[in-house]
């Protein structure tokens, strides 16, 4: 996976190139309402979306903050899950995000959004 941004699920390890970074899962908020105010006051440095899910690891897409923002009304703020389950039938055009909040050692937060369709 040269080139290749990954998480590795079970060590919780964020590769990229030649670098690996040790993340640790936290909780997410309790509702959409203070995930929106995280990213729209940047505590959330970096923002990924999965784009391809194997056995051991998750292929991740960064995404700009301001892009998120840009779209979140038209494309996130309602599909996004903050729970580990979800009925796609409840979801406008049939897909959903399921979000996991992470921190790296410096304290960064790093969300990831898996979509599911």
């Amino acid at each position: 996976m040269k080139n290749s941004i990954y998480l590795e699920k079970e060590s919780n390890l964020l590769c990229a190139e030649a670098s690996r970074i040790q993340l640790k899962m936290i909780h997410l908020p309790d509702s959409i309402r203070e995930l929106e105010r995280m990213i729209f006051s940047d505590q959330i440095q970096t923002l990924y979306i999965s784009t391809y899910q194997m056995k051991d690891r998750d292929l991740l897409e960064p995404q700009a903050i301001s892009n998120i923002r840009s779209q979140w009304n038209e494309s996130f703020r309602t599909h996004i899950v903050l729970s580990d389950e979800a009925d796609l039938d409840d979801f406008e055009n049939g897909y959903c995000l399921f979000a996991e909040l992470f921190h790296d050692l410096q304290k960064n937060m790093i969300l990831i959004l898996y979509q599911a369709h």
